[in-house]
């Protein structure tokens, strides 16, 4: 047993939990050894004409998770190009299929939706927090998530966020008041955005799902309150925070560690608690908000109050990272391309002096570089890579290969996003391709294949109902800032400009994040 790859997977527990995972492997692996002569391995084996490649390397029991590394978006792209669209890896006792092709995970997860439209198992997912079938992130495609799903896109639907502009245009234009304001502190320094992206991420869901006015600060109580439970949440999902849904025969650990307690200690004392008040506070105010939507649904879709705290939870979750990211992400590339700021910054302009007030988003057709620039950073760059897996609930046929029940399956943006087929140059940053359409990312992501325009948001039954409210954000966030200032490199002692990194990333496993990197920010109605 190669004790560097067991430390990579392990390597957030403490020293005595290594020491008992360490044993128990051991003993594993002993056991192991002693009946190989007796008995063959279990393989997986598909059944179809062909079977689905795999890398070469995996490790016994752990599989191929300690390949993966620290950048596993970046090592299933690297598969991908070795072994083509679609391949599978051991992770544990879990087989995963990876989709990186296009065409390969609308068949899939569209056309046969009704068998790919699973969940695995998650102690934490779908045991504790979805309990009852509550929620729609981690539970099977049931009834109960048919009627959470129903609401929700009725919440989140193109009229619904329209309705409340009016609260959009003012925390965006106050998270980019407070962004440029820190700046000016110490212009020479420059400033980062991830953390302003991030308040400005949070104000925008406490504003728009519970009504409440969004935070001045980052030390604001709520705000940390809601960090810290959003952190543990996905802790908890992630296979160090949920060792034996991958590695059974580690079960005995919770046992000794008492994972579900602690687990529920979390969402009873911890979690609920918080967006129970907050949904308190969203009754409360006179504000309109998507709770009090989902009020006027509820009894009719079957929807107790725990499930509206449930919900309520993966709106927030669903809603902050990606979103943050994808705006942090969009600055660092543009500082990259003043010639696009500056079509902008025109377009804005002229929006604003002939209406007299900031643009919704459903009139995008009348700045169409803000509309392009907005998809192009999130295909260039998108927040997340991997996609959530979905779960096999019956054989799947795709071609020659036979996907069996239960297999984990998971689709890569990384490699979707940027398929020569669909994309002139996809390598490079080129926002003219989006020129001329002026659909919503919402419209056209639940278009057919051949039109659409990225595949950031999922696919099939389970395609993010939240992506009309994220394009909303990102575009009034862009053009709050654009008709102020521009981003621009910072520049270092010598003189030279030093612009973000846009190559590299950090993996967070669901999201990824740009690289820490400052901007200058230059007043551009002086």
């Amino acid at each position: 047993m190669d004790s560097q790859a067991l430390q990579q997977v392990i390597q957030k527990f403490d020293r005595k939990q290594i020491s008992i995972l360490s044993t128990a492997v051991l003993t594993v692996a002993t056991a192991w050894f002693i009946r190989r002569t007796i008995k063959k391995s279990k393989e997986f084996k598909t059944g179809g004409s062909r079977e689905i490649p795999t890398p070469d390397g995996q490790y016994f029991y752990l599989g191929h998770l300690p390949l993966l590394g620290d950048y596993p978006g970046y090592k299933v792209t690297e598969w991908h190009r070795q072994l083509g669209p679609i391949f599978r890896i051991k992770a544990g006792v879990q087989n995963w299929v990876f989709i990186g092709d296009p065409e390969a995970a609308h068949e899939i997860f569209v056309s046969k939706g009704s068998l790919s439209s699973g969940r695995p198992f998650l102690t934490y997912g779908n045991g504790i927090h979805g309990e009852g079938s509550r929620g729609m992130a981690f539970i099977d495609n049931n009834k109960n998530w048919k009627s959470a799903r129903t609401a929700s896109l009725n919440m989140l639907s193109p009229k619904s966020v329209d309705d409340l502009h009016a609260v959009i245009e003012k925390e965006t234009r106050v998270s980019v008041e407070l962004l440029i304001h820190d700046y000016l502190k110490t212009p020479e320094e420059g400033i980062d955005p991830v953390n302003y992206t991030r308040l400005s991420a949070i104000n925008f869901i406490l504003s728009t799902v519970f009504g409440i006015p969004g935070l001045s600060s980052a030390e604001d109580p709520i705000y940390k309150a809601i960090a810290h439970t959003m952190e543990q949440h996905i802790k908890l999902i992630s296979v160090v925070g949920d060792m034996s849904a991958y590695f059974p025969v580690l079960s005995f650990l919770d046992v000794i560690f008492r994972k579900e307690k602690k687990m529920r200690d979390f969402v009873e004392n911890e979690h609920r608690p918080l967006y129970r008040e907050l949904i308190k506070r969203s009754r409360e105010s006179e504000q309109p908000s998507l709770i009090k939507k989902l009020d006027s649904m509820k009894d009719s879709l079957g929807i107790d109050e725990d499930n509206m705290v449930v919900i309520a939870i993966e709106m927030m979750i669903g809603g902050v990272d990606t979103t943050s990211f994808a705006m942090a992400f969009s600055l660092a590339v543009i500082c990259h391309y003043p010639e696009w700021q500056k079509k902008m910054g025109e377009e804005i302009d002229n929006f604003v002096k002939e209406k007299g007030r900031m643009p919704m988003y459903s009139e995008r057709t009348q700045l169409p570089n803000v509309l392009a620039v907005l998809k192009e950073t999130v295909r260039y760059r998108p927040s997340g890579y991997l996609g959530i897996a979905h779960r096999a609930t019956e054989d799947i046929t795709y071609k020659d290969y036979v996907i069996p029940k239960d297999t984990v399956l998971i689709s890569n943006a990384h490699t979707t996003n940027a398929d020569a087929t669909f994309y002139t140059e996809p390598e490079k940053f080129m926002p003219e391709r989006f020129m001329g359409d002026t659909r919503s990312l919402y419209a056209s992501s639940n278009a057919n294949i051949a039109n659409r325009e990225l595949f950031s948001f999922g696919w099939g039954r389970r395609i993010c109902p939240g992506i009309y409210l994220a394009e909303t954000e990102m575009f009034n966030w862009l053009c709050q800032l654009f008709l102020r200032c521009t981003v621009e490199p910072i520049i270092s002692s010598t003189g030279e400009k030093i612009y973000p990194d846009i190559e590299d990333c950090i993996d967070l496993g669901a999201v990824v994040r740009p690289v820490p990197y400052k901007v200058r920010l230059s007043e551009r109605h002086a």
